[in-house]
């Protein structure tokens, strides 16, 4: 996933575009400032820093190194674990936090 982020995370940090909905479950539509403040703790990953998703795993025995996260996977995470970077991009869904910080990857 190519994306023009004009943020390059640094060190264990990920960078997410977090994903707005328009309307609440039951069908009423939010207004713009609304939406944003609900916005549900799911996005895409955009960007990584250099050593976030990284973690050392035994395979045949031996300590290896594995990457558990990549650019364009699909994520939930903290509410208030990192920093809201809202009005940074073009509609102010961008989300900095920890690698750690990541509570799960949505399979496909």
């Amino acid at each position: 996933m190519e994306t023009s982020v004009k943020y390059e995370p640094k060190f264990g940090r990920v960078l997410i575009k977090r994903e707005i909905e328009e309307k609440t479950k039951g069908g009423i539509y939010l207004p713009e400032n609304q939406a944003k403040r609900h916005a549900a703790c799911k996005g895409v990953i955009v960007a990584l820093g250099e050593t976030a998703g990284w973690t050392e795993t035994y395979v045949e025995g031996e300590l290896k190194p594995i990457q558990t996260l990549a650019v364009g996977r699909e994520v939930l995470f903290g509410r208030h674990s990192g920093a809201w970077l809202d009005g940074t991009d073009d509609d102010g869904t961008l989300f900095i936090c920890q690698d750690q910080d990541i509570l799960a990857v949505i399979k496909e």
